[in-house]
């Protein structure tokens, strides 16, 4: 294949029917991790949500399809042989598990920011009648933030099991990130590859920003970590070959050319033959499009797969996915694709954070990385002021929400970005409030219900 040919597939995203002029849609992804009781020695304690048993990842699954079998949009069961792995939904959306046992819904794509609320609403609801049953308890946060690694369960789904033990190889903390962590995805649509050029440069300046706006994860093994975005740090720690905030995709002048050549040098985890893995960490795609491999020809099909198993901080596919938020309860969780969405699909406001964004250095954006993970809007990295920036972002997009819209956004910006403060921040009063008692804290947190 050459390099037009791999081109030729994001081409080919361009092409498809983009619909009218107006037609701008956006996904979302939401993860998060779902606590089980237990109250062994009379103190109510949370553990994670295992794989197997009856309050197990297994049973969630089978209860939700069981939920909704009788509905307009039934789930229905995907297996890898006889594993059952996912659901799906006519309507789109498909809900999977992640390493740790995570629950994550990948929402189908959403005219408007409503519609995206009240499918995230009904999709609460169904999962928490689906872990009533065990008295389960849905947990909004960047990382587990009490259990170690070893405690975390591990969901057997054979890429993961490949990726768990390659993880050693590339990074300190890729275990963690696979088992531990847990975020807010929003996934962004282009017209042509003009409009995903001058997108993509844009989010990839705007990510430190929105990892600080929205940080949530300051908690680990059950204290204060140092960081108020300790998901962001995990990042920055599983495998630089095929994560993070690359400076070619910072410069002005980033063509789609060099997002293929960035990724061409990765490993894919395994390809897929005739329904079998085949596992292929020990070459980069360029070798084995150069036939390296002994026994793989690799096709269109193997490319797009790659595309998949890449995690920078913004992802292209047939979309341009947004990938540094922490998960956050869902009262604040609709601010995300809002301040997003404005910012990206209107042109006054698209253009106002532009100008700005783009009169950064280009060369301290790594500090600015490490900076947001560790003090979110309370960073400073030179003569940019974290709390200043992100204030200024989100009043452009306020300007552009106008009075329709503006809700979905406005009572976060008034709670945290116009403070200088983040979800982080409100956790970690939470959990000085409770004596700095780990137990206490999640037991609060989870019976919570305005959480």
């Amino acid at each position: 294949m050459t390099l037009e040919e791999l081109k030729s597939l994001f081409i080919g995203y361009c092409h498809k029917e983009y619909g009218a002029p107006d037609k701008q849609l956006f996904g979302m992804e939401y993860e998060n991790f779902v606590m089980v009781p237990n109250n062994d020695d009379g103190k109510e304690c949370f553990h994670p949500l295992p794989v197997e048993g009856k309050s197990g990842v297994y049973r969630v699954l089978e209860n939700l399809v069981e939920l909704t079998k009788n509905s307009d949009d039934p789930l229905e069961k995907v297996y890898e042989k006889d594993m059952l792995l996912a659901l799906i939904s006519p309507a789109g959306s498909k809900i999977t598990v992640e390493p740790g046992g995570q629950i994550e819904l990948s929402d189908a794509p959403k005219k408007s920011l409503l519609d995206a609320y009240n499918s995230l609403q009904d999709y609460l609801k169904l999962l928490e009648k689906a872990i009533s049953d065990f008295k389960g308890k849905i947990l909004f946060q960047g990382m587990q933030p009490l259990h170690s690694l070893d405690t975390l369960p591990f969901f057997p789904k054979t890429r993961y099991r490949i990726m768990f033990k390659h993880m050693l190889k590339t990074g300190t903390l890729g275990q963690w990130m696979m088992k531990g962590s847990s975020g807010v995805q929003v996934s962004i649509d282009y017209a042509s590859l003009e409009d995903l050029q001058r997108k993509f440069i844009f989010l990839n300046r705007l990510s430190p920003f929105l990892t600080a706006m929205f940080a949530n994860s300051p908690l680990n093994a059950g204290s204060p970590c140092g960081f108020l975005s300790y998901r962001s740090h995990i990042w920055e720690n599983t495998d630089n070959s095929r994560c993070g905030l690359p400076e070619i995709f910072l410069r002005e002048n980033f063509r789609l050319e060099d997002y293929i050549t960035w990724a061409l040098k990765a490993e894919p985890y395994h390809l897929m033959r005739e329904g079998e893995v085949v596992e292929t960490t020990d070459w980069n795609f360029k070798q084995l499009l150069e036939g390296k491999h002994p026994d793989l020809i690799i096709t269109p099909e193997d490319w797009e797969d790659h595309l998949g198993m890449l995690f920078p901080d913004i992802r292209i596919k047939n979309i341009l996915e947004v990938r540094v938020v922490d998960s956050v309860p869902p009262k604040y969780t609709m601010a995300i694709p809002a301040l997003i969405g404005t910012l990206l699909y209107n042109e006054s406001a698209f253009s106002s954070a532009q100008s700005l964004l783009m009169d950064l250095p280009q060369d301290e954006f790594q500090l600015y990385k490490k900076a947001a993970a560790k003090d979110a809007l309370q960073a400073e990295v030179n003569q940019t002021n974290f709390a200043k920036t992100g204030r200024k972002l989100a009043e452009i997009a306020l300007q552009e929400l106008g009075s329709k819209d503006e809700n979905w956004f406005l009572p976060f910006f008034e709670e945290f970005t116009k403070e200088g403060r983040s979800p982080a921040n409100e956790t970690l009063d939470q959990f000085r409030e409770c004596g700095e008692d780990p137990d206490k804290w999640l037991a609060k947190v989870l019976n919570n219900p305005d959480y």
